[in-house]
């Protein structure tokens, strides 16, 4: 999945989700095309390793068969504030120029995942995906009171990973842990517990086979490309870039180990 660049131009609505108080941009790209895109703008909740988690998690999901909306960096112009009549927003976007993490608005046609409902038919097999998709990016905020999930027909879809990779975010004492090497880090992934799939999922039938063998064919080209496509100006002097690079190319070479550890999670 190709990530777009684009430039703001026009202010529709603020979304009426999100604790980063995500709006809704019309944006265009060097060929005029034009876009509409929500955007989430630096800030207290969403700093400059949230965008990068943003940015590399699309780009993963996709090329493991997860369905999420096209990732977009969008230049916010110098001044592009005031034409926000809501003061709070205004300043937010005021303090927010240049590059912003956007994903490419999904129309009509879907409905956001509701709390308490359970996933059916083909549903379970994506439900399973995405909770195997969660335990390997560490996601703790797919949980029933937050599920960040969209639904189309027997489609699901993902969006919101600004807390993906937060182990490499934080200095951790005794390393990082891995899901695939839980034995000095079991507690770690108690926040499994609390995903949004993980009483449906419990006890039946997974067949995480798929998932296994995409993980298996990322290339070593296609997971740097995740880290080039992250501006400079988010990068800064942090290594997290490449320490994402890193935990992914061992994560594919221990894919075995993980499969094994989330069907003992969901047994």
């Amino acid at each position: 999945m190709d990530v777009l660049e684009l430039t703001a131009t026009q202010f529709i609505k603020p979304m009426s989700t999100g604790r980063n108080h995500p709006l809704l941009l019309g944006c265009e790209n060097a060929s005029g095309d034009t876009f509409e895109v929500v955007v989430k703008f630096r800030g207290k909740e969403m700093d400059s390793k949230a965008q990068i988690a943003e940015l590399v998690t699309a780009q993963l999901a996709d090329d493991l068969g997860l369905q999420i909306p096209q990732p977009a960096v969008v230049d916010v112009p110098v001044g592009f504030d005031s034409i926000i009549a809501e003061k709070d927003l205004a300043a937010m976007v005021k303090g927010s120029p240049g590059l912003n993490f956007g994903s490419v608005h999904l129309g009509a046609g879907f409905t956001t995942w509701p709390p308490g409902r359970e996933p059916y038919g083909a549903q379970r097999d994506q439900a399973a995906d995405i909770f195997a998709f969660d335990t390997l990016i560490q996601n703790a905020d797919r949980r029933a009171v937050n599920p960040n999930l969209w639904a189309r027909s027997d489609r699901l879809g993902i969006y919101d990973h600004e807390l993906a990779f937060q182990f490499y975010a934080v200095p951790i004492i005794g390393g990082a842990p891995k899901p695939w090497a839980v034995a000095n880090h079991g507690k770690a992934f108690g926040f499994l517990d609390h995903h949004i799939f993980y009483r449906s999922l419990r006890g039946g039938r997974l067949d995480l086979g798929p998932f296994k063998e995409k993980l298996g064919s990322l290339t070593d080209k296609q997971i740097q490309t995740y880290a080039d496509s992250v501006p400079a100006e988010w990068r800064g002097k942090s290594d997290f870039c490449e320490r994402i690079v890193e935990y992914l190319r061992e994560a594919r070479e221990q894919r075995e180990t993980l499969i094994q550890f989330i069907k003992h999670l969901l047994r």
